[in-house]
């Protein structure tokens, strides 16, 4: 099951306003006690592997998705197999060319259409998927024209686009893919069967390994201990996993112990890993 915390994310964004910017913050469960160095999904094509799987969505029309379906997908396979725009190109970066190289590039491209796709409107009063600067339309053509496997996800109750529909040229065989739904209503199920169509389609597309049910972040530090006993942690051996990071100094120590993770054994006694 997709956790709470997630879909209460895609209520919050489909109430929200369409340029409101979403708190990353609001999908991060469990709280993690220990820090990394931040990572960056988007790599160049000097050797190394681009994202497997791209979001591709209209502002005004499609946030709520494109947010949800980055925190699952990023759950699931890791933060390095999806592209989702300002979430995914590093600072200093050459934006347009990060857009159309990583579409070209995909293995997956996820179009979102929701019910105002076609006719959110631009500066000139005209369709913005009327427009050959329009971002949404040149992402999915240069998707198109590199033969990537383009899929049109449908958002709540979207009516499919139709082939015979007046859909500029470079993007006309968008409305011919197969493609799912994505209704905030049933995400369980909607995105149970979009995950298992990616890893038939994406080659290598696997969830990685449960992250530690625990972690644990320490920095003990004591000038002197005489006839003294510390436990950082203590945790039942029944834990599903952990993670520790424990740093421990002491200047001075008589006849005392520090232990930084004490587990229980069995039912009948305790034992200490230190």
């Amino acid at each position: 099951m997709i956790r709470q915390d997630l879909l209460e994310l895609a209520h919050a964004l489909r109430r929200s306003p369409a340029n409101r910017q979403v708190s990353r913050s609001s999908s991060a469960r469990p709280v993690r006690l220990r820090t990394r160095a931040p990572t960056h999904p988007l790599r160049t094509t000097e050797g190394l592997m681009m994202p497997k799987i791209f979001i591709n969505f209209r502002n005004g029309d499609g946030e709520w998705a494109a947010e949800a379906l980055r925190v699952v997908l990023e759950q699931r396979f890791g933060k390095d197999q999806v592209f989702l725009s300002h979430e995914s190109i590093p600072i200093g970066a050459q934006w347009p060319d990060a857009l159309l190289e990583n579409a070209r590039t995909c293995d997956a491209f996820l179009a979102l259409i929701g019910p105002n796709w076609m006719t959110i409107k631009g500066a000139d009063g005209h369709p913005r998927i009327f427009a050959e600067h329009d971002w949404v339309r040149r992402e999915i053509a240069a998707a198109l024209a590199a033969a990537r496997a383009v899929t049109p996800i449908l958002l709540g109750d979207t009516p499919r686009l139709d082939p015979a529909s007046d859909l500029p040229d470079d993007i006309r065989d968008l409305a011919r893919k197969q493609g799912p739904r994505l209704d905030v209503r049933q995400f369980d199920d909607n995105y149970a069967g979009l995950e298992r169509k990616l890893m038939e389609i994406v080659p290598g597309l696997r969830p990685k390994l449960p992250r530690a049910g625990i972690q644990i972040n320490s920095d003990f530090e004591v000038k002197k201990m005489d006839n003294s006993r510390a436990v950082i942690a203590d945790v039942p051996q029944r834990a599903d996993g952990l993670e520790v990071m424990s740093k421990v100094r002491a200047d001075h120590m008589t006849e005392s112990s520090v232990t930084v993770l004490k587990m229980e054994e069995n039912d009948r006694g305790k034992g200490d890993r230190g």
